[in-house]
């Protein structure tokens, strides 16, 4: 009988003993197989995809004219990986200059090299010539004066100069002398009167709900001095 009982015992644990084996083994398997696939299609590793770098390079403008006067002028300004921009095409100085402007350099009569009109490479969006809706004798007979948007502070925090910071109004003589900070107040707009002597300024300002108010200046470059008109809300 004990036999018989221990036979029976034998028996069954020959059959389930290698089903429970062969589910143990399929469980890790299958464990395996989907933590492996699952590896392959996500990475972990905290390594930074980093971005590919622009590369900046210095191009320098052709030399043009200022009007009413014997000076020329060359702008200094950046291009990204070499890629053409409106700076290479002549067309736009002395009414405005290239993108990614960063300094200005004034010439003699002799093509001589006299002054930078920044110390310091910043940054310059625009320029204006007073005058320059007038036709081009006009335009030599008036000419007094030149005037720029100028960046020369980081105030967006990315430790740069560039076009991203704030702008303000910068006058100078027609040699690149005596700049000048017009105001530090934010501008939407500006034009010249009275024959290129002045400047009328519309300054930025909004009220609470975002309106915006109109306030404008006169700045007189010789006096360096402003006067803001009366306006009503």
């Amino acid at each position: 009988m004990n036999n018989k009982f221990i036979k029976i015992l034998i028996i069954i644990n020959g059959i389930i003993l290698p089903i429970f084996v062969i589910i143990l083994l399929t469980d890790f398997l299958q464990s395996k197989f989907k933590k492996d696939d699952f590896s392959t299609n996500i990475d972990y590793s905290t390594r930074e995809e980093k971005l590919p770098e622009l590369k900046e390079t210095i191009r320098y403008s052709s030399i043009q004219k200022i009007p009413n006067s014997k000076y020329f002028v060359v702008a200094k300004y950046l291009v990204l990986d070499d890629k053409p921009s409106f700076g290479d095409y002549d067309l736009i100085m002395p009414y405005t200059v290239p993108e990614k402007t960063i300094n200005i350099l004034f010439l003699d009569e002799n093509y001589n090299i006299v002054r930078k009109l920044l110390e310091k490479d910043s940054s310059i969006k625009k320029m204006f010539i007073s005058n320059a809706y007038l036709n081009k004798e006009e335009t030599q007979e008036k000419l007094k004066f030149l005037s720029f948007y100028i960046a020369k502070e980081d105030t967006t925090g990315d430790d740069k100069i560039n076009e991203y910071d704030k702008h303000f109004i910068y006058v100078c003589d027609l040699n690149g002398k005596n700049l000048t900070k017009v105001t530090d107040r934010e501008i939407n707009q500006f034009q010249w009167i009275s024959e290129g002597r002045e400047l009328l300024i519309q300054f930025e300002q909004r009220d609470e709900n975002g309106n915006q108010n109109l306030r404008y200046g006169i700045y007189n470059i010789k006096n360096k001095s402003m006067i803001e008109p009366k306006s009503i809300d």
